[in-house]
């Protein structure tokens, strides 16, 4: 039997792959396409095609979403609708569930309920997490959001549910490695020792602030540069530059290291705030961390609480803890299938 894992987000899409036979897992393959569902979610079924074009034998799909939001639909029931239609157009002789508030779903029961699976992935994340730790806080920093999910008596202990509530107990903070906007983390900046008011232009984002901290390598810089130039290192101080309507002929290298490293430090902040209110809520003091690149936002986050911190990277691959959501969505179906079956053990 072939599981398929799919987490359709709104830039990128996540897939897992894995085999199973007389109960053991023999195969896993991870992979991750660049697909911007704000511009080109009527091609959803062409990106699941190449995702899926060498495994044509795939038995079952488990599918998690937050693309609803995106900004080719005008509602979340919208663009759930939409996409699972697309999911079951390319996969409709094949068993399919999606993943929600309420557990798996079928399609004819997910049309029942659309808003039931918008943003629901975290709900797949924390099935994974509970086989390593049954009382932590999961915190992961992508590239645009960052999760903090509590788990207690391996099960997922969070206040909110939906984005909106999420963002309004701590447990959702919009900043993430790569696409956020810097104008989002901060709105000054100490220039030449004076506080300057930044451009509120899309000149940079944080992927520019962590390439040039050497916190990601080039190849980690996935999503499209904001002036659609390179990614190196003198095309992210360029960037960066901009921010205070500068350049590289007014501002010096070392004043633009320390602009990074102040939008870095004000980033930390805004994950220390939302971990902060889960940890007094919750009592919870161990938390479980992974994210893109070597940055450690999380880690230097939880430090300021002096929590006690477990790395997922000791657990799984790099890989496949950039796909986790949907490792996440298959580890819900086997927990139906078979408790035994822990992906976690394999990944």
């Amino acid at each position: 039997m072939k599981i398929l894992g799919l987490d359709i987000g709104g830039a990128n899409t996540d897939c897992t792959i894995i085999e199973l036979k007389n109960d053991e897992i023999i195969s896993m393959k991870n992979d991750r396409e660049y697909f911007p569902m704000w511009k080109n979610n009527t091609q959803l079924q062409e990106c699941l095609h190449k995702l899926t074009e060498n495994d044509p034998d795939i038995d079952v799909i488990c599918v998690s979403m937050t693309a609803e939001l995106a900004d080719g639909y005008t509602s979340k029931k919208e663009g759930v609708l939409d996409i699972s239609h697309q999911v079951i157009k390319v996969f409709n002789e094949k068993i399919v569930y999606f993943v929600t508030f309420d557990g798996l779903k079928t399609y004819d029961e997910l049309k029942k309920n659309p808003l039931s699976a918008a943003a629901a992935n975290w709900i797949g994340t924390a099935e994974i997490i509970k086989y390593i730790e049954k009382d932590c806080i999961f915190m992961d920093i992508g590239s645009t959001t960052t999760d903090i999910i509590p788990i207690k008596n391996q099960k997922e202990y969070a206040l909110g549910h939906t984005d909106l509530e999420r963002l309004s107990t701590g447990e959702l903070i919009y900043t993430g490695m790569l696409r956020t906007n810097l104008t989002s983390i901060v709105h000054t900046v100490p220039i030449h020792n004076k506080n300057t008011r930044v451009s509120s232009e899309l000149f940079s984002i944080t992927a520019d602030v962590h390439r040039i901290l050497g916190n990601i390598e080039e190849n980690e810089y996935t999503c499209p540069t904001p002036d659609g130039n390179k990614k190196d290192i003198i095309s992210c101080k360029r960037r960066l530059a901009r921010l205070v309507c500068a350049d590289l002929d007014s501002l010096e290298d070392e004043e633009i290291i320390k602009l990074a490293e102040y939008i870095e430090k004000k980033q930390i902040d805004q994950i220390y705030s939302g971990l902060k209110e889960v940890v007094e809520r919750t009592k919870i003091k161990t938390v479980l961390i992974t994210s893109i690149g070597h940055g450690n936002l999380c880690e230097k986050a939880a430090k300021k609480l002096n929590l006690n911190i477990i790395s997922l990277d000791k657990y799984m691959s790099k890989k496949a803890t950039n796909v986790l959501t949907a490792i996440g969505a298959i580890q819900m179906y086997l927990d139906k299938l078979n408790e035994k079956i822990v992906l976690i053990k394999n990944v």
